[in-house]
């Protein structure tokens, strides 16, 4: 909020413009309208009144994504909010300060859609790929690890840096940009108290880049150093400030939460000081749903997945927050114990060697197969479609899907439906 002296009005303006890169720079729009509230009948109290404000701009903000949209925001606000507002703030004198609120959304059919991949190296993936080119905007394989020396390792097993396949990216006009993974909290704790392993490092991944024609790159760096959250932070902000010298973008992996609470997991990732960081988007995962029971577990309830979705707003802007949704599934046993994970292939197989039918649990909105002793949940593609509408809903960036590789191949055309990136033949729930 930015405040100055004025006439006795409230002006509430939602600055607008235009622009567009995928990650980078954003595909994003910011929906204009200036809506002038005479209100001599309110109390000078500038922190309720600015509180009433963000309210309702918080609300503005999932309705208003077009400019047909915001003529009627624009009607509702002068005939019901200013009634609202007075009784919400005792009147006694008046309110002279100007009230100013920039919202960025990214609108329906804009979104970056992100697809994971463990393994590059089998070609019915490719065929995947190229249906749905344009549905895809970025490919993000699996192929570089952090090394013992701090430096770029490379999992040759999964095809890394196959130049046949990041042709075959080019010529489809998707964008290659490559995953840097670890788990080790100790080597992750010495590069981020190092300014010169992360310039080094940084170096390395520039030299790669330009090899091979990268976007940018993806940090998965899963790791339990709360007490280095921020040194973490600074380190995502000095890696993307080096690679953007050179024109190349930097998304970050995070857990997802919808509070926080006592995990050296969560607590390493703080969304506040991420959100600061010129890192260009901030992924969150939402899947790996976790709760402190003994019962089988879903893969990522959708209330859950909106909570998450919530509570990341309240810390890092919209336009650079992309969601996290599953292709996959998990087993478990009937006394709560985890038996094992699902690709799309396995979870074929269940449901035949079975048997049975799966149903549809429409309060987490997943497949679930029931079994004598185990029960199974699943997230496909049209358990995903409704993971997607979240991220319309609230004008985030976009998605990154885990994974393309062995995950639901007809997922992409229900994401497709979701975001407003319409294919010819796409079917999907309604």
């Amino acid at each position: 909020m930015r405040y100055g002296y004025a006439l006795p009005l409230i002006v509430l303006v939602v600055v607008g413009f235009v622009s567009g890169y995928i990650i980078g720079g954003a595909s994003q729009r910011v929906v204009t309208t200036t809506v002038t509230l005479p209100v001599t009948k309110l109390r000078t109290v500038t922190s309720v009144a600015t509180y009433t404000l963000r309210g309702y701009v918080t609300r503005i903000t999932t309705l208003v994504s077009t400019r047909t949209l915001t003529r009627t925001v624009t009607a509702t606000l002068i005939s019901t909010s200013l009634r609202t507002l007075a009784k919400t703030v005792t009147t006694t004198a008046v309110f002279t300060r100007v009230t100013t609120e920039r919202v960025v959304v990214v609108p329906r059919g804009e979104q970056v859609v992100i697809a994971w991949m463990l393994n590059t190296c089998n070609r019915s993936d490719w065929e995947i790929i190229e249906r749905y080119a344009r549905v895809i905007d970025v490919v993000s394989p699996d192929w570089y690890y952090l090394t013992e020396e701090l430096g770029v390792g490379r999992y040759d097993r999964r095809c890394a840096e196959d130049k046949e396949f990041i042709e075959f990216l080019k010529g489809l006009g998707i964008k290659l940009m490559p995953m840097l993974v670890t788990a080790n909290s100790e080597w992750v704790r010495r590069l981020v108290t190092d300014p010169s392993a992360i310039d080094a490092l940084a170096a390395e991944l520039v030299t790669l880049a330009k090899r091979y024609g990268y976007y940018g790159y993806n940090i998965d760096f899963e790791v339990s150093i709360p007490e280095n959250a921020a040194d973490f932070a600074s380190f995502i902000d000095r890696l993307a400030k080096r690679l953007h010298r050179y024109g190349l973008v930097l998304t970050v992996d995070v857990p997802a939460k919808r509070m926080e609470w006592p995990s050296r997991y969560t607590a390493t990732y703080d969304y506040a000081l991420l959100g600061k960081t010129e890192a260009d988007a901030i992924i969150i995962m939402a899947y790996d749903f976790y709760e402190w029971s003994g019962r089988p577990k879903p893969v990522a309830p959708i209330w859950w997945v909106e909570d998450c979705v919530k509570y990341a707003l309240r810390y890092i802007p919209r336009e650079k927050l992309i969601l996290g949704i599953p292709n996959y599934g998990k087993v478990w046993f009937s006394d709560g114990s985890f038996k094992g994970w699902l690709l799309y292939p396995d979870w074929l197989d269940l449901l035949r060697s079975s048997g049975r039918n799966y149903s549809v649990d429409r309060e987490i909105m997943e497949k679930v197969l029931e079994l004598d002793n185990e029960v199974a949940y699943f997230v496909d593609g049209e358990m995903g479609y409704y993971r997607a509408l979240i991220a319309v809903k609230y004008g985030l960036k976009g998605i990154a899907v885990w994974r393309l590789d062995k995950g639901d191949p007809e997922a992409w055309g229900h994401y497709a439906r979701a975001l407003g990136k319409q294919l010819p033949c796409v079917t999907g729930p309604g």
